[in-house]
């Protein structure tokens, strides 16, 4: 009798095991049916929003010079759309900090039939705050700005990563130094250009030029202060703040006096436009460029480049339009995962720093 109830008991749990496994099998196919459907109709809605028909407006504040940031990223927008030719764009530039004229530009948009309007280079205030909520059924999209209106979807190239770099390596450039002696030729160093860097850097100070006050700018400052300070902790980050007002003689006399006063020897600021640039191959400082396609520069000693790729930005955002998405995240970060920002740093630097700068370095640049 005992063997008969355990044959019964054990019958019972292989029906239970075989119920179990075969619900487990049934679900994952359920699931993976889901998923691939889910991914097929998305890009099934990219597809036909290549097709259909879409305004989209890009206004921008300032009047777009060639090579600056503002104009590398209209150049990225565009490209970006040559895959959706139907989608008709209406670029309107130089409206400046008129937010009248900016709610007339939108409204005429509106009356058009045009839903999705980009904004580049205006500040968060009330006055663009009550653009947001008039046309709420119109999407905007907008760069670096806080933002909690619903119908505003804003994106960040995270630019202050590769400022990180450059104050690290500023640091590590620096610390790196050592004091000169005539009667000690760097025994390590084949070169006698790499002493006499050395030489003139040992007691130079870094300097960060900014053009504006914005949040993206203190952003980026912070960023390179950081990075500075974690190569070499007893550096101070000398920084200059440029009146927008300034004619180019003003500038010029700031930054020579800002220059001599702190002893400048490394100098990086504000990418675009790059009002510095010019003191810094002039007055023979290392510094750091800003990479524009078909634009870099050959002049001076540049310790490290920063690359942006605004295509890969505008391209999950077209692609989003396209599919009609509804279901879209208010906020995006392009940064080195997403290959949006690089930084690549010279074969002087390389040369200048000891293995233990190079390896921190890197292993940075891994992690991000």
């Amino acid at each position: 009798m005992r063997n008969k109830n355990q044959d019964i008991a054990g019958l019972i749990l292989f029906i239970i095991l075989f119920l179990v496994i075969v619900s487990v099998v049934v679900l994952f196919s359920v699931n993976n049916f889901s998923f691939s459907s889910s991914s097929a109709t998305l890009q099934k809605n990219v597809l036909e929003g290549a097709t259909s028909v879409k305004k989209l407006y890009y206004i921008e504040s300032n009047n777009l010079e060639p090579k600056s940031m503002e104009y590398i990223n209209l150049h990225g927008f565009i490209s970006t759309l040559k895959k959706y030719p139907q989608m008709e764009i209406n670029v309107i530039e130089g409206v400046g900090s008129d937010y009248r004229r900016l709610e007339e530009i939108v409204s005429n948009a509106h009356q058009e039939g045009t839903r999705y309007v980009f904004l580049s280079g205006f500040e968060m205030n009330n006055a663009l705050g009550n653009i947001f909520r008039r046309f709420n059924d119109m999407r905007f999209f907008v760069s670096s700005l806080d933002v909690s209106e619903p119908n505003v979807v804003t994106y960040t190239d995270k630019s202050y990563v590769a400022k990180y770099l450059a104050g690290y390596i500023s640091g590590a450039f620096l610390s790196n130094s050592k004091k000169y002696d005539d009667n000690d030729r760097y025994s390590q160093y084949d070169d006698d250009l790499a002493a006499s860097l050395s030489k003139s850097l040992h007691s130079g100070n870094v300097g960060y030029i900014a053009n504006s006050c914005s949040t993206y700018e203190k952003r980026n400052i912070n960023a390179f202060a950081l990075g500075l300070q974690r190569a070499f902790s007893e550096k101070k980050l000398y920084v200059l703040w440029l009146n927008q007002d300034n004619t180019e003689e003003q500038n010029f006399s700031e930054i020579t006096r800002f220059i001599k006063k702190y002893n400048i020897r490394i100098l990086d600021g504000t990418n675009s436009p790059c009002k510095w640039c010019r003191y810094a191959m002039a007055q023979d400082l290392y510094y750091f460029n800003f990479m524009v396609k078909g634009g870099e520069s050959k002049k001076g000693t540049i310790l490290g480049r920063y690359y942006y790729d605004p295509s890969v930005i505008f391209r999950t955002i077209i692609e989003i339009i396209a599919a009609d998405s509804k279901s879209t995240s208010n906020r995006y970060f392009f940064g080195y995962s997403d290959k949006a920002i690089s930084f690549d740093y010279s074969r002087t630097l390389h040369k200048e720093l000891n293995e233990n700068s190079l390896y921190y370095l890197n292993n940075i640049i891994s992690e991000l």
